[in-house]
């Protein structure tokens, strides 16, 4: 219960300070007559619980990249130079991450597969509606030999991708569908293949979606430690395989 007010009566008044009423007050006012406020300020506080999250989950507070790119090179420097790399990006919309990790890559050996529906999203989420990221069905105009395209649901393509052989290699692992049901589906499919030194990117970690993927199905069945995070975005390393 908060400190109750002093006041002159006999019957304490319970609720907050003065101060902190008079705030409310004003705030109340001003999300009243802005949308744009409103919704700036549902975002950081939404960005606050994911940095509350973070320190609850992981025992204290990852590395706060400002870019996701920041975290994306912190990440690359965790690979394997020396040995094969398979990467496994499920949503791609126009190719941005691809381009820059394979940029990043330069020319070592990279088996790249690319996830995505290219005709948006299937359902809305967020502020954004069913169809939003729409490349018009088809993938980016990347030319690299080392890209193996995926078109259409995840639920659909992931299982013509050989996992037990693509174990040769290590495995950068990035996540961008946005939505729950795909990237449940997605992680449940490569659960059981992940190994130490593995390493994961969630783009969309501070939304729910993403969230309740971790929550639910990653953190309790696998041993990983922060790598770093931005006030969206989360990366991981395995430690230790699915139980």
């Amino acid at each position: 219960m908060p400190k109750s007010r002093r006041t002159s009566s006999a019957f304490p008044d319970a609720g907050p300070p003065a101060l902190t009423v008079t705030l409310q007050a004003i705030a109340a006012r001003l999300f009243r007559v802005s949308s744009t406020l409103r919704t700036k300020t549902i975002n950081a506080g939404q960005v606050a619980d994911f940095i509350d999250w973070q320190q609850r989950v992981f025992g204290h507070q990852p590395t706060v990249f400002g870019r996701r790119e920041e975290l994306w090179e912190r990440l690359a420097q965790r690979l394997d130079p020396s040995g094969p790399l398979v990467a496994l990006e499920f949503g791609v919309a126009w190719g941005y991450a691809t381009d820059w990790w394979l940029r990043r890559l330069g020319g070592r050996d990279v088996v790249w597969h690319g996830f995505d529906r290219f005709t948006g999203l299937p359902r809305a989420w967020r502020e954004h509606d069913e169809g939003a990221f729409d490349a018009g069905g088809k993938p980016p105009a990347i030319d690299d030999k080392r890209v193996c395209w995926h078109v259409g649901d995840v639920q659909d393509t992931l299982g013509t991708v050989d996992l037990v052989a693509a174990r040769d290699a290590q495995w950068l692992i990035l996540f961008d569908l946005d939505i729950y049901e795909p990237t449940a589906f997605a992680w449940e499919m490569l659960a059981a293949h992940l190994r130490p030194g593995d390493l994961m990117y969630f783009d969309e970690a501070m939304d729910v979606d993403e969230r309740r993927v971790l929550n639910e199905m990653i953190l309790p069945s696998i041993g990983c430690e922060p790598v770093g995070t931005t006030a969206l975005g989360l990366g991981l390393a395995v430690t230790r395989p699915v139980r």
